[in-house]
């Protein structure tokens, strides 16, 4: 027996294809807690390309963009000719229609016209048609590549606003809590002249305060906050607890930086854990320590380019004589296997101020999409418990899962899906395919003034950071801000100790820096602009940051960032390069690179690769030829990324499938 009423949506594509007539809510028809119950027929990998083939079909057409601008124009000088004492009036009468309606073209017209006009007198901005567009696309149930420094904050406004008028609750998903922060109280002027209320909800909040936050119109939450809230609340429904959940249900959420959290994060397992009393477990991590130590690089364990490890046969022998005296399950070989390989790779493979930081004794994850710390993340398997033991920190208790998800087998619960992106083509047809949302690219406003000064190749690591740090110190002195992008904490330590030794100044912004408040991160952004500033960077400066130019910034060329690292997706490349040059601003970029960092590995030894370097010794077209190798590398690990999630989600597909066999809530 349901402790709490849900709604039962077992036609995952059905209702998208009747986006305006859907507005799902709490309530006597949709349930207390409405969300997407996928039916194995959803699941099915069939289904899934039947999905991308009619969303493909159904893309907006010029005509109907031209005029859904038309009619927003119209609604805007519509409302600027009602007074304000009669607007409220005017807007509960439309809010009724939208309740009863849906989210119509016209009605949505109806909405945005006065949204511009709401935002046109709360922050002075204009609204430009393509962020109208964009807005409508996604109210629509579709995804939009909208390049950066268009105004995706507002567009997303747009979605947000008029699907809560419609009476949907409505998550905007961003990529940090310091964005959940930042826009939820920068847009709180606008949602309340509509008469909405909006919060923010980060991973300091208490239960109360989650439970408070989630009864707002528009809630901005990052996707971890909001789907292990998910999770619990399915742990509460369980076993009857409804004083414990804090969602309204799945109704609609909006997705910024849509990629980094639907592709490059798909697989993330999303845990819900407790405590397990399991004795002897320090022992247990200690002697598969002890064993791993026992074994020879290359001779008995090999290590991937994709941070696996693998036993030879060889190996296997050496860990089977090892273990010849131990008692238990070290006896068997699988579980000892297991345990060793998971032992090598915190030996071997994780790596501090990389993969992790140190602090306050305790090991913290460094999550290598955003370069920030994963907060309340840890290792399953006892790989944390391992690494902490390496590092000399008191190991946390096991973990007993109790549920778990990923986002792969999330987001399709919503009942409404929509979201933007900056770098969202590239996996168009993976994004269809498995969300069953359409991308659609939003066109420049303005002529883009970047220039790409290609790619340069050194031969040692220690000749590429006196390159980087030659290059910014040139730049910053012609009165130029300089953004230096690195893969890890330490890279951008070793940056920041190259440019202090030759006397530049700058700022660094990592991991180190990533504080509960990001009063840090704010001071570090806002002097990221100045003329001549030089600022040193992970992941953390890539989405989300828009780094305001002055005047005389702009005057001496404008931002020159500098990338030094291949990344496994191009996009996260490309968010970076998005820094600079926004809104038809002058900028250049360049990524500078050595033939010993480690997106090569999966390379040594080929004879073609020995072949470019010298092509590109010789200066003959070495440019061009460089990037194109840059290009496959990156392809490459795409399309092993791409194969790795769709194994995971046609995995997911059978888990549910016997968990309904057996009479169990299928996969959260």
């Amino acid at each position: 027996m349901k402790a709490m009423s849900r709604t039962v949506v077992t036609g995952a594509w059905s209702d998208r294809m009747e986006a305006g007539a859907w507005v799902p809510r709490p309530g006597p028809v949709h349930g207390a807690y409405p969300l997407r119950e996928l039916s194995s027929r959803s699941r099915s990998p069939m289904f899934a390309w039947w999905q991308a083939w009619w969303g493909a079909a159904s893309s907006p057409t010029a005509a109907r963009n031209r005029r859904f601008l038309r009619e927003v124009r119209r609604a805007r000088l519509d409302w600027a000719h009602v007074p304000l004492a009669e607007r409220a009036a005017q807007l509960s009468g439309l809010r009724v229609s939208l309740s009863s309606q849906g989210l119509t073209d016209a009605l949505a017209a109806r909405c945005f016209g006065l949204l511009t006009l709401v935002v046109h007198e709360q922050l002075g901005f204009e609204l430009h048609d393509v962020q109208l567009l964009a807005g409508g696309w996604m109210l629509g149930q579709r995804l939009a590549e909208m390049a950066t420094g268009e105004g995706k904050t507002l567009t997303v406004l747009l979605t947000s606003a008029t699907a809560a008028l419609a009476g949907i609750p409505v998550h905007v998903l961003t990529a940090n809590d310091y964005l959940a922060r930042r826009d939820a109280e920068q847009l709180k002027p606008i949602y309340a002249a509509l008469g909405l209320t909006v919060a923010s909800v980060v991973a300091s909040s208490t239960p109360a305060e989650r439970r408070q936050a989630y009864q707002a119109d528009v809630v901005h939450v990052t996707a971890k906050e909001v789907a292990f809230d998910h999770l619990r609340d399915r742990a509460a429904r369980t076993v009857g607890d409804q004083d414990a959940i804090v969602l309204r249900g799945l109704c609609m959420a909006v997705v910024d930086e849509a990629d980094s959290i639907l592709i490059d994060e798909a697989c993330t397992p999303l845990i819900l854990a407790r405590a397990a009393d399991v004795r002897e477990a320090d022992q247990r991590y200690r002697l598969a320590l002890f064993l791993a130590r026992k074994l020879q690089p290359e001779v008995d364990y090999v290590c991937s380019s994709d941070m696996q490890v693998r036993l030879t046969e060889a190996g296997q022998q050496r860990l089977a004589q090892l273990a010849e005296s131990l008692q238990g399950a070290w006896r068997w070989r699988r579980y000892r296997q297991e345990q060793v390989v998971c032992a090598l790779q915190a030996l071997h493979v994780f790596r501090k101020d990389v993969h992790y930081l140190v602090r306050d004794q305790a090991i913290h994850i460094i999550d290598n999409t955003t370069g920030r710390l994963a907060v309340g993340r840890a290792w399953s398997r006892g790989l944390h418990q391992m690494i902490a033991i390496k590092e000399g920190v008191p190991p946390q208790p096991e973990n007993e899962t109790l549920t778990q998800t990923s986002y792969q087998a999330f987001f399709p619960r919503y009942l409404r899906l929509a979201g933007l992106s900056g770098t969202l083509y590239e996996d168009r047809a993976e994004l269809l395919r498995v969300y069953g949302l359409p991308t659609c690219k939003v066109p420049l406003r303005v002529p883009s003034r970047r220039e790409v000064w290609g790619v340069r190749i050194t031969d040692t690591a220690a000749s590429k950071w006196a390159l980087v740090v030659a290059h910014a110190r040139s730049q910053a002195t012609r009165g130029r801000p300089v953004l230096i992008g690195t893969d890890s904490v330490a890279d951008s330590d070793a940056v920041s100790r190259a440019l202090s030794l030759l006397g530049v100044p700058h700022q660094l912004l990592n991991a180190r820096q990533d504080e509960a408040l990001g009063q840090q991160e704010q001071r570090v952004v806002a002097q990221a602009g100045q003329a001549g500033c030089v600022t040193v960077a992970t992941h953390m400066a890539g989405r989300g940051t828009d780094v305001s130019l002055t005047d005389q910034a702009v005057a001496n060329g404008g931002l020159h960032v500098i990338n030094t690292h291949l990344n496994h997706s191009r996009r996260i490349d490309r968010q970076l390069i998005g820094r600079c040059a926004r809104q038809g601003m002058p900028g250049s970029c360049e990524t500078i690179l050595s033939w010993e960092d480690a997106c090569w590995q999966e390379w040594a030894g080929s004879g073609w690769l020995a072949l470019v370097r010298r092509v590109a010794r010789t200066g003959l077209g070495g440019r061009r030829l460089l990037s194109w190798l840059c290009e496959q590398v990156q392809k490459r690990a795409e399309a092993r990324s791409r194969r790795r999630r769709w194994a995971m989600l046609i995995n997911e597909s059978l888990m549910a499938r016997h968990l309904a066999m057996a009479g169990r809530e299928d996969w959260a």
